[in-house]
């Protein structure tokens, strides 16, 4: 019988897929680290590179507004990106896209403690009080205390 295998020793096989998929991935994050140096420094902190298709480069923004920045740098940004890392230099044009990136993004607590009527905690008091089962017992009891004083 097979036993599992750590994730790491299926990503670094050489015959597989997966391999040169990982690698594809390294080689495009240095690649986009290359690509943001390039890029000055306001708008690098909101754009990303997506991927180069023959000559032309498709980089995704984070709002409409750094990629309308983006749009009217690219006519400086492409002769810098080819004078200064030799992969880029086949590229004529840039596409790019908007797609927001949630970084560290928290999400505000909206959960409000919610409370009952005095009706419902007598008659949930009064159900618990019926049963045999403790654990429902117990549970009902707790609910009960959701009642706010006035």
């Amino acid at each position: 019988m097979n036993s599992p295998k750590p994730l790491y020793k299926y990503l670094k096989r050489k015959k597989d897929g997966v391999a040169d998929l990982v690698t594809k991935a390294r080689f495009m994050g240095q690649l986009n680290q290359e690509f943001l140096k390039n890029v000055p420094a306001p708008v690098n902190l909101h754009v990303q590179l997506a991927y180069i298709n023959g000559s032309k480069l498709h980089v995704i923004a984070d709002s409409p507004a750094w990629a309308t920045k983006l749009r009217f740098m690219s006519a400086h940004i492409i002769p810098t990106l080819k004078r200064n890392i030799q992969y880029f230099q086949y590229v004529k044009e840039m596409s790019i896209s908007t797609r927001p990136i949630y970084l560290n993004v928290e999400k505000a607590k909206t959960a409000r403690p919610r409370y009952i009527s005095s009706e419902a905690k007598n008659c949930l008091e009064n159900m618990a009080e019926g049963l045999n089962n403790v654990d429902l017992q117990r549970s009902l009891r707790r609910l009960a205390k959701r009642h706010k004083q006035k």
